[in-house]
């Protein structure tokens, strides 16, 4: 699943648009906030994804870490 910007706002914050199905995806609302995604229109209307933990590095300082990590380019 391939989720981007979809140009939309619901309640000041940014609906996402599934490349692959054409469905868009929600958080951001109630107590759970940005846990879960919920999908709001489209074929996967009603299911949800939970929230994959994540750290943010700078770039640098994790190719000191992992040096042969490769990047692959969304073009």
């Amino acid at each position: 699943m391939t989720l981007a910007a979809s140009g939309w706002t619901w309640n000041d914050t940014f609906v996402l648009y599934d490349k692959e199905t054409g469905s868009l995806w929600f958080g951001g609302s109630g107590p759970i906030g940005w846990s879960v995604l919920r999908c709001v229109a489209g074929p996967l209307e009603n299911a949800t994804l939970q929230r994959v933990e994540h750290s943010r590095v700078i770039w640098r300082s994790w190719f000191a870490l992992y040096p042969f990590t490769k990047v692959a380019l969304d073009r």
